[in-house]
């Protein structure tokens, strides 16, 4: 296959739309939808905009969920990511539920199948990549909806409806696991 070459300020091939919550330094629930996340084993690693209101709180706070929305939630992704926590209660404006998290302090969004609970373990800053801030954090808990588990307990991936994003700079677009 030939390839030709590009000139992208970024490519995202396919990464998973989560909503991060946390409470703010003022202790008010806020949320923001990022694509930049990895897990292995208990360690999440979350990549942000450094400017954005988001991760200034988490770096203050510490302790967030990753909560996986799926299609029918693409409405309330949109809006959070169009609006700052800094300027307005995202919960204010969406159709999500905010309670408690279990294992830290922080909201989980009841309409989200999939939460993981954590805790800021480092920021990471590098000179080579300014304006970009990877949070590197400790999982402590992760909790799944009942209907996308089998019987086993195992997560049934075919229950999922997932937003994946792609993007090049100049276009954005999403698809969906099922």
């Amino acid at each position: 296959m030939e390839k030709v070459a590009v000139d992208y300020e970024k490519m995202y091939y396919g990464f998973p739309v989560i909503l991060v919550s946390f409470y703010d330094a003022d202790g008010k629930p806020n949320v923001t939808p990022i694509s930049s996340s990895y897990s292995l084993k208990d360690m999440m690693m979350l990549g942000f905009s450094s400017k954005g209101f988001a991760v200034s709180q988490i770096k203050a706070v510490r302790d967030f969920v990753i909560n996986i929305p799926g299609r029918s939630l693409m409405d309330e992704v949109t809006y959070c990511g169009a609006h700052s926590g800094q300027e307005l209660s995202k919960f204010d404006h969406v159709a999500l539920t905010h309670e408690q998290a279990h294992t830290v302090n922080a909201p989980v969004i009841r309409e989200c199948p999939v939460a993981i609970e954590c805790t800021l373990i480092d920021v990471i800053e590098h000179d080579q990549f300014k304006g970009i801030t990877n949070i590197l954090a400790k999982i402590k808990g992760r909790y799944v909806a009942g209907n996308v588990l089998n019987e086993e307990g195992g997560l049934q991936a075919s229950e999922l409806d997932n937003i994946l994003y792609f993007g090049d700079g100049r276009q954005k677009s999403f698809r969906f696991m099922q």
